[in-house]
């Protein structure tokens, strides 16, 4: 039988949360994104269920670039 995972202290679900939003935010560092453009890809992130037209109208960001930046950053990062 499993024994059950033992979490360290602090490892609750704020941290995770944290953590988890960290991610996004440090993949768009360094490539100078507009305000714009850098909310439409947190939004993307955020609510994976809306289409990169609703989020691009959302944000006034042309959609082509929206998706182009998305799979460049999130899809296929570049190596470092």
């Amino acid at each position: 039988m499993p024994q059950p995972l033992a979490l360290p202290v602090g490892h609750d679900s704020a941290t995770r949360h944290q953590r988890a939003s960290a991610v996004p935010a440090a993949a768009l560092r360094g490539h100078g994104l507009t305000i714009a453009e850098r909310s439409a890809l947190l939004d993307c992130y955020a609510t994976p269920d809306r289409t990169f037209l609703e989020i691009a109208t959302t944000h006034c960001v042309d959609r082509e670039r929206l998706q182009e930046l998305w799979f460049d950053l999130f899809l296929t990062p570049s190596r470092r």
